[in-house]
């Protein structure tokens, strides 16, 4: 007996055209969505949200960071501190371009709008800070005013206290002679002169004007031919006990001009006083505005996150 077969009714026709076209559906997801080399699924848009969350805080921290060594540079007191900070900071900034740069591909994947303006103008201002640094951070290392004060208070000290010995002693061995008077005023005047170019050391190697330091140095040009006569005068006044004396003397003052010179060309450099004042003006005006826009990327990240994640 042959068995009548029942006619499909409508609901269960659109039951099982559904059913399929959803079963097509779910095979095509899955054949073609996108994984990462690992296999995973890619990240939903609210992880995706909270890494952005993630990279805009390392993004703030490094730079903190990178601040904070930048300074420890300026104000270290020996080149090895000085490039010990100075590698901290540009160890903190490469970090931060490294988030920024991810953030940048995240952004491009997700076309964000509500970030794109913050995160514009904080890449604008990086780039201006990370000039800056550049310029900071160079100058930092090369300490030129602490190895010129180094070079006063030690080498050219002594010199000028070699120079007080020998000239005393020449005046010592001509208190007898003729014209010992004479030798006295001239050896006190050499080393009266010699003591005030010393003494404008301290005051060039603070200073920041260049018309400033450039009269120091006629000063000190002008005492410096002052003692170069004087102690060409004592020549022809000493006897011969007096020459050891002199020539001890020319000496001393001769390893001193050699000092004078080095310190006057590490002064002129500055860059101890070039990069503190850069430190606490341009770098600190440009790092507080780049703070603001990580500020306001931060929030805009922040409003985005809550607003998918409530509806």
């Amino acid at each position: 007996m042959t068995e009548v077969k029942k006619p499909v009714s409508m609901k269960h026709l659109i039951l099982l055209v559904t059913g399929s076209f959803l079963l097509v559906v779910a095979l095509l997801v899955f054949t073609f969505a996108p994984r990462h080399d690992d296999g995973t699924w890619l990240k939903t848009a609210y992880e995706k949200k909270l890494g952005k969350i993630e990279l805009v805080n390392a993004m703030r921290t490094n730079l903190l960071i990178s601040a904070e060594a930048e300074k420890n540079s300026v104000m270290a007191d020996t080149d090895e501190e000085s490039r010990k900070f100075a590698d901290q900071s540009i160890r903190a900034s490469a970090a931060v371009e490294e988030k920024r740069l991810e953030f940048m591909r995240l952004l491009g994947e997700e076309k964000a709008g509500s970030e794109t303006e913050p995160f514009q103008n904080f890449s604008s201002c990086w780039e201006k800070l990370r000039e800056v640094d550049r310029e900071v951070l160079a100058l930092a290392v090369q300490n030129t005013n602490l190895k010129a004060l180094r070079l006063s208070f030690t080498p050219a000290r002594e010199e000028i206290q070699r120079l007080e010995t020998a000239l005393n002693q020449l005046m010592d061995s001509g208190a007898s002679l003729p014209d010992a008077v004479q030798i006295t005023r001239l050896a006190s005047r050499a080393l009266v002169d010699a003591a005030k170019i010393y003494m404008l050391q301290a005051p060039h190697i603070a200073e920041t004007s260049d018309r400033t330091m450039d009269k120091m140095e006629v000063e000190m040009k002008r005492l410096d031919d002052q003692v170069g006569q004087s102690l060409e005068k004592l020549r022809d006044l000493v006897d011969e006990a007096g020459i050891p004396s002199l020539n001890a003397a020319r000496t001393a003052y001769d390893d001193f001009r050699g000092t004078n010179a080095q310190i006057i060309e590490l002064s002129r450099q500055n860059s101890n006083i070039r990069s503190f004042a850069m430190s606490i003006g341009q770098k600190r005006k440009v790092a507080a505005q780049c703070l603001d826009y990580i500020t306001a990327l931060d929030k805009a990240v922040k409003e985005s996150v809550t607003f998918r994640a409530t509806r």
